[in-house]
């Protein structure tokens, strides 16, 4: 495939209906897949001989409150055999309460890259990757309350200091800073 039109063609073609809107921006391709289908997206798109997406560059999620779905899911993969590059996306919607997490499928079997991407998705968003390996906070403290990159999360930190959330417990060792 020599252009992003011939690309778009046959990722329409190849993904089919899992492909639920694809289109060309800013000499990126993007792609818009169904959450529940991203596993099998990626792994066609990584195993294809005519895509050959074997290096997931970065993933990341972005969070559109108030919109609904609020949150979107974003992986940007490369070919280093076709030297292309594409961008999926997923839309999450926000869970009915504050203590549900909006969910998708971990890819850190299919791209060793997104161990660490979905932590931080965890970590900042509150993202949860069902059957991740581990999964847990990996640039906050594990006590951390809250995601500090959600647009409800207040611009100067929380605003109730709560003693073993955010907070180190003075009866911790000196060296422990709950990491």
């Amino acid at each position: 495939m020599s252009t992003l039109q011939d690309l778009k063609i046959h990722l329409q073609s190849a993904l089919g209906a899992q492909a639920q809107r694809i289109w060309i921006e800013a000499e990126a391709l993007i792609v818009f897949v169904e959450s529940s289908g991203i596993r099998h997206a990626l792994t066609k798109l990584r195993d294809d001989p005519d895509t050959s997406f074997d290096i997931m560059s970065f993933m990341t999620a972005v969070d559109y409150h108030p919109r609904q779905p609020r949150f979107e899911v974003v992986y940007e993969l490369y070919s280093t055999r076709r030297k292309h590059r594409v961008r999926i996306k997923c839309l999450l919607a926000a869970p009915k309460n504050e203590l549900e997490l909006p969910e998708i499928d971990t890819v850190s079997d299919i791209y060793l890259a997104a161990n660490w991407h979905e932590r931080e998705c965890y970590d900042l968003m509150g993202i949860h990757f069902r059957k991740h390996p581990d999964l847990r906070r990996i640039l906050l403290p594990a006590r951390w309350d809250g995601h500090p990159l959600r647009k409800e999360y207040p611009f100067d930190g929380k605003r109730e200091w709560n003693l073993g959330t955010t907070v180190i417990d003075g009866a911790l060792m000196e060296g422990d800073l709950g990491l």
